[in-house]
């Protein structure tokens, strides 16, 4: 099929940063494994809506822009120290 504006790399290469993503985090112990583990499950049900259904356009856009940000806050997850870790939780659950 084709897709108008590469919509269709750009949520390949969603779904290929989750894969990965997910390897290196199924890698990691501790707290921050759980963590992102968790945040990885929602972000896959966007994935899922955007490869499986037909969607406008703002909708795509909206999706997509959600699970770039969902990605990259769980590489910053991955990335950070346990105390990093329990600040961020702290910050996020007022």
């Amino acid at each position: 099929m084709f897709s108008f504006f590469g919509w269709g790399r750009r949520v390949r290469k969603l779904r290929r940063d989750w894969d990965r993503t997910r390897e290196r985090t199924l890698k990691k112990h501790g707290t921050a494994k759980k963590v992102a583990l968790e945040q990885l499950d929602l972000i896959e049900g966007n994935l899922r809506t955007l490869e499986e259904q037909q969607l406008s356009g703002i909708v795509r856009a909206r999706l997509a822009k959600e699970t770039e940000i969902g990605l990259a806050e769980v590489k910053a997850i991955m990335k950070a120290s346990d105390t990093e870790l329990q600040e961020m939780k702290k910050a996020k659950a007022p």
